[in-house]
């Protein structure tokens, strides 16, 4: 085992705001965000179904989601994702990243419970396709808040990727499904937070959380009682 296994933690995850929390813990110097634009699915704990895509980007954390130089510790584990066949790229901007993964996972994740669809259906309505359009038009003013600037033509290549993407249930909806507690404040409900606070209004993505923290918390009292 590499010695920078332990001391480097790695959040590789979708959402906003969770290196803060852990670099409260470790140092900030510790913490690197990964970005997985990828399908998968998790089955049973340790099995991972992979559908399709595969490349993670990976940044360093620096306060406040600052510009983050690329260090050889990085380079290592760059190496070693290569080494296995995973398509890595190091980026110096985390923030924007994950801005950019949000593009993709707030309206489709969000959508899938919502409307009980598969990425396919959604893609396949003509209203439905406007509205994740809409959506991540949204996404891009958030992503502006933070000093993040995604262009549009952004937008028409998360249509097109999606359209390419074999029939797929996001894992919000599995999770949905399977009863588990949905991932709303750290996809939907921290962006949201954070574009209010810079005084930027996103009512689209406040009614997709209104409504997933309603379908969430009857889902699981259902299943407990």
């Amino acid at each position: 085992m590499k010695l920078y296994l332990w001391k480097l933690i790695s959040l590789i995850q979708n959402g906003l705001s969770a290196e803060p929390e852990i670099a409260k813990i470790v140092g900030d110097d510790r913490v690197i965000g990964g970005v997985c634009n990828l399908a998968s699915n998790k089955v049973i704990f340790g099995y991972i179904h992979h559908i399709d895509y595969g490349l993670i980007r990976i940044g360093r954390y620096a306060r406040n989601y600052q510009f983050a130089e690329i260090t050889n510790k990085m380079r290592e584990i760059y190496q070693d994702f290569e080494s296995a066949g995973v398509p890595v790229n190091l980026t110096e901007y985390l923030l924007l990243e994950r801005w950019k993964k949000l593009v993709w996972n707030i309206p489709y994740n969000s959508l899938s419970v919502i409307l009980d669809a598969r990425t396919d259906e959604i893609m396949g309505d003509a209203n439905t396709r406007n509205l994740v359009t809409e959506i991540m038009q949204e996404v891009l003013e958030g992503a502006k808040s933070c000093q993040c600037q995604i262009p549009d033509s952004y937008i028409q290549k998360m249509l097109d990727h999606t359209n390419k993407l074999r029939p797929y249930l996001t894992s919000m909806k599995i999770d949905y499904e399977r009863r588990r507690p949905l991932e709303i404040e750290g996809i939907i409900g921290n962006p949201l937070r954070i574009a209010s606070e810079a005084g930027v209004k996103l009512p689209k993505i406040g009614m997709l959380y209104q409504q997933l923290k309603f379908l969430d918390a009857r889902n699981r009292q259902n299943f407990s009682s």
